[in-house]
C-alpha cells in the first residue's frame, strides 16, 4: 500500500458497514485523525445512500470543509449548502413511477436532500429496510417537489420485473434502473434516479471540483453500491467485513472491521507516511 500513499489527496469513505460501526458511532481513532490529516492537506469526504440530511451529522463530526457526496450520488453539497450536483428527477418520471408500481402491488417512497416521503398507502416500507432517511408522512405525493430518488419494493421478482419492463419504453426520459434484493431475502428494491445520478459519476464530479485526479484518490467501502467506484482507477480499500466480490477488488484489505474502527486503519497509515515519509 505504501508507495500510493504519496499521492494521496482525498480519501472517500463510505459510511454505513465501512465507517460507522453497528450502533452507528464513528470511530476515535477516525475522528481524530481526519481532522490531523486535513492540517497536511489531505482531506477526507463522505460518499453514501445516506441523505444529506444523515450524512451532515457524520460530516460535522470529522469536520468535513469540502462537499460529500449523499444518496448514491444524486447529490453533492458541503456543510454549508453550497452545491455542486443535484440530480432533481423530472416530475413526468415521478408520475410514471407512481402509476407503474401502483398498478404492479409495488410499494413506493421517495427521497429530497433531507426526507424520505411516504403515503399511508405505502407506509409498510418502513419495515422492509433500515431507512436512509427522516420519514415524512403524505396524503399524497402531489405536493412533493425536487425529488432524487425514488424506491419501488416488491415482495415478489414477477412484480420487480413488469415495473422495470414498463419504465424500459421510455429510455429517452434519461433515468437510470438499479435493481438488488434484500439481504434477508424478502423484498425486491427497484432504485429510479436521473443518469448519472450515482456514486461513481458524482466521486468523478467530485474530483474535478477539487481540481484533482484519480490517483490523488482513496476510496474505502464494503457492499455492493461501491463496486462501480473500485472501477474508477483510484486506490481501492475494501474493510475486512466488505463483501468478497469487492475485496477482489481491493488494492487493500483492512485488517480491522467497522466495528474495529476500519477506516482509523486506513487514516493512520496515511498519517504516518505523511510524518514519516518512505522510511
Amino acid at each position: 500500500m505504501h508507495r500510493h500513499l504519496k499521492d494521496i489527496k482525498l480519501i472517500v469513505i463510505d459510511i454505513d458497514g465501512t465507517l460507522v460501526d453497528v450502533n452507528g458511532e464513528v470511530g476515535e481513532k477516525s475522528l481524530s485523525l481526519a481532522k490531523e490529516l486535513k492540517k497536511q492537506s489531505i482531506y477526507c469526504t463522505l460518499s453514501s445512500a445516506r441523505s444529506y440530511y444523515y450524512s451532515s451529522h457524520i460530516a460535522d463530526e470529522l469536520d468535513i470543509d469540502i462537499p460529500f457526496v449523499t444518496l448514491d450520488g444524486a447529490l453533492i453539497k458541503d456543510r454549508k449548502g453550497n452545491t455542486v450536483y443535484k440530480g432533481v428527477i423530472n416530475d413526468k418520471i415521478i408520475k410514471k413511477a407512481i402509476k407503474f408500481a401502483e398498478n404492479n402491488y409495488g410499494k413506493i417512497t421517495m427521497c429530497d436532500e433531507d426526507n424520505m416521503f411516504i403515503t399511508p398507502r405505502n407506509a409498510v416500507v418502513k419495515e422492509y429496510t433500515k431507512l436512509s432517511a427522516p420519514v415524512k408522512e403524505v396524503i399524497d405525493f402531489s405536493a412533493v417537489k425536487n425529488i432524487l430518488e425514488v424506491l419501488i419494493f416488491c415482495e415478489d421478482k414477477a412484480s420487480l420485473r413488469a415495473i422495470r419492463d414498463s419504465f424500459s419504453f421510455f429510455d429517452s426520459l434519461n433515468v437510470s434502473l438499479n435493481v438488488m434484493k434484500s439481504p434477508r431475502n424478502d423484498y425486491y428494491l427497484l432504485t429510479v434516479k436521473n443518469r448519472g445520478s450515482d456514486k461513481l459519476t458524482s466521486v468523478k464530479r467530485l474530483v474535478k471540483y477539487l481540481k484533482l485526479t484519480r490517483k490523488n484518490v482513496a476510496v474505502i467501502g464494503d457492499w455492493h453500491n461501491d463496486m462501480p467506484l473500485f472501477d474508477y482507477g483510484a486506490y481501492n480499500i475494501a474493510v475486512q467485513n466488505a463483501i468478497p466480490e469487492l475485496k477482489r477488488k481491493a488494492d487493500y484489505v483492512t485488517r480491522s472491521t467497522n466495528n474495529e474502527d476500519a477506516v482509523g486503519e486506513v487514516l493512520e497509515l496515511v498519517h504516518n507516511y505523511n510524518l514519516n515519509g518512505s522510511r
